[in-house]
Formats: C-alpha cells, structure tokens, sequence
C-alpha cells in the first residue's frame, strides 16, 4: 500500500494552537518591521545620493594643491596634513545643507530602532519555538506510521490545528527518479 505525502492530518492541542498563532502574529510584527526598515532604506539612499551631490560642488582644488605638496615632506608635515582634513571636512560640513545631514542621521537612528524592535520580535518568536517543537514532536509521534515518516509542518488553518507528514524514502525516491533521469 503507496501511501501520499504529504499528508495531512487534524490534530487536537489548544495549548499548542495557541503557540503557533501568537508566534505567527510575532512573525508579522517583524515583517512589518522589515518592510519599514526597507523603505528607511531607500530613503537613507535617496538622500545620500543628494549629500554625495551637494558634497562634489564644493571647490576643494586649494586644500588638494597644499595636501600635495605637503605629502612629499610626509614624515615632517603629518599634522599639517590633519590639519587640511580637517579643514575640508569643515568646508564640506559649512557648505552643505545642514538638514540633510541632520535628516539621514535621523532616518539612521529610525532604520536602528526598528532593526532592533524586530531582532526583540524574533527572539519571542523563538521563545515560541522552543515551547512549540517539543510539544510537536510529543503529539505527532502517534501519528508517525514508520521510521521514514517525519512531520513537516504544523499550522492553523481556518481555526483548527492542521499538521503534514512527508516521507523521507518518499522524497529520496523521487529525487532519485529525477536524477536517474539526467
């Protein structure tokens, strides 16, 4: 007798029902989060695109002319040297819009938040898991026909626990076949 995988099989547990729908609401917490996190993304893109810009219209040749010739006296002129960086960095910093650096700092921080709301959502969703695959394994070992049989997946649907059990010599036989093929 050929048996179907997967196969699907009704299972009675509220307490591990409830599990898997608070990790689930968990789950889409943090893809919430990873969907705002990318638009803060693009945006952080967007105006770094628009420093980088406002950056290159500043005239630099006078500061690249002294680095130059200090650079052959390398050891001797060190902090003259820091000291033009210096200088570039203020004249860069006093002739681009203070705003937009204020703004991409801000986004940063918002995109850092969130990265870090949602590395908390995860980790309960683990928390969840902890509880959720031992008690999966203790209620799915009755309904294992042989040692081949293992639960795939145990979810939720339309409000009653569902679980499916595929067959590892299932899927090697078929991979087998596919392979055998080539």
């Amino acid at each position: 007798m050929t048996q179907e995988y997967p196969r699907l099989i009704k299972l009675e547990n509220e307490e591990l029902k409830e599990l898997i729908v608070e990790k689930g609401k968990l789950i889409e917490k943090g893809r919430a989060k990873s969907e705002e996190i990318e638009k803060l993304e693009i945006e952080m893109a967007e105006i770094e695109k628009q420093l980088t810009e406002e950056e290159e219209k500043v005239d630099l040749k006078e500061f690249k002319k002294r680095e130059k010739a200090i650079t052959k006296r390398m050891e001797k002129c060190i902090k003259d040297i820091d000291q033009v960086k210096k200088d570039i960095y203020e004249k860069i910093k006093a002739e681009t819009p203070q705003s937009l650096r204020d703004k991409y700092d801000e986004v940063r921080k918002q995109k850092e938040d969130l990265e870090t709301e949602r590395n908390k959502i995860a980790l309960s969703a683990q928390k969840y898991n902890d509880k959720i695959i031992p008690l999966s394994r203790d209620l799915m070992g009755s309904f294992l026909q042989d040692e081949y049989e293992d639960y795939d997946t145990i979810m939720v649907k339309d409000g009653e626990l569902t679980a499916t059990i595929f067959s590892h010599l299932d899927e090697f036989k078929i991979n087998f076949n596919k392979t055998k093929k080539l």
